[in-house]
């Protein structure tokens, strides 16, 4: 359904594993399908600009409130039951395997529904006049078009679909989209060629990662994770607070209107932007050179 192997796509979306490197946020496999879904409906929201948006949302809403009426919810941390900054977490995560086989199932189970079941019209928002906002405000995407300004490191596929990351993916409150944007622009850099890799450069690349979160002076670096780990703890430390949309925002967006007439307000948030662009290029700007 996608025409095209995106594999730069892939590639940045690397470090929302784990819910947000490994942070325990909106699962991957959420944030995963929710980018597929965008780039399946890319060429139908070129084609019809900010209506083309508001569908391709309201599908990816949909996803979301099926993954969570399915496996009982979103989030890593919650599905796992573990916390991959703790050895013992990670331990329970692998051994003896019934957690890494459930997300096998989960991925098994949302490939499934993004290519059958998607295919359903979605309902509308509450609220939707289908109003012609032309200055809306996407998180995500507002990081990449900053970042890519400041140190020349993007890709604008990635910002034509990471409006769906929005509130929280699909405005359901989870992952904050500008630290979503800030990792996967690090990623273009320094993410995974994941078609390209061997299955053991695969997992080594997977075990050096996930130890980096354990460690104070990380191995082999530049490396995703770790970079990854100190730009998600800058953005919480200096603005944010949380890596939830909606502890940040204190909402629950009720659509597409709810939530740009909130952005076109919060002061917070677009500190919160204006601090993920900082950090994703400070990191850039160090390792990439």
């Amino acid at each position: 359904m996608i025409p095209n192997r995106e594999d730069t796509v892939l590639k940045a979306a690397t470090g929302l594993e784990g819910g947000l490197v490994a942070r325990g946020s909106t699962c991957g496999v959420v944030t995963g399908g929710s980018l597929g879904i965008a780039l399946m409906h890319l060429e139908q929201v070129r084609q019809e600009g900010l209506p083309g948006q508001k569908e391709v949302m309201r599908r990816v809403g949909a996803y979301v409130d099926w993954f969570r009426a399915r496996f009982g919810t979103t989030l890593c941390r919650e599905r796992t039951g573990v916390d991959f900054y703790q050895m013992k977490g990670q331990l329970r995560y692998f051994l003896p395997g019934e957690r890494i086989g459930r997300c096998l199932w989960h991925i098994d189970q949302a490939m499934q529904y993004v290519y059958m079941k998607e295919k359903v019209d979605p309902e509308p928002f509450p609220e939707d006049q289908d109003s012609a906002d032309e200055d809306a405000i996407h998180c995500a995407t507002a990081v990449l078009q900053g970042i890519r300004e400041t140190c020349g490191v993007g890709y604008h596929l990635l910002e034509d679909i990471a409006y769906v990351l929005d509130g929280g993916v699909g405005l359901k409150g989870g992952m904050c989209g500008a630290m979503a944007g800030a990792i996967m622009a690090v990623n273009l850099a320094f993410g995974w060629d994941i078609r390209s890799m061997l299955p053991p450069i695969t997992i080594k690349k997977f075990v050096e990662g996930h130890l980096n979160l354990l460690r104070r002076h990380p191995n082999g670096m530049p490396e995703t994770f770790a970079i990854g780990k100190d730009v998600v703890l800058a953005c919480m430390e200096q603005t944010a607070g949380s890596i939830e949309c909606s502890e940040i925002t204190g909402k629950s967006f009720t659509g597409w209107d709810d939530f740009q007439d909130y952005m076109h307000r919060s002061q917070l948030c677009r500190t919160i932007i204006d601090t993920a662009i900082a950090a994703g290029a400070q990191a850039l700007d160090r390792w990439a050179a």
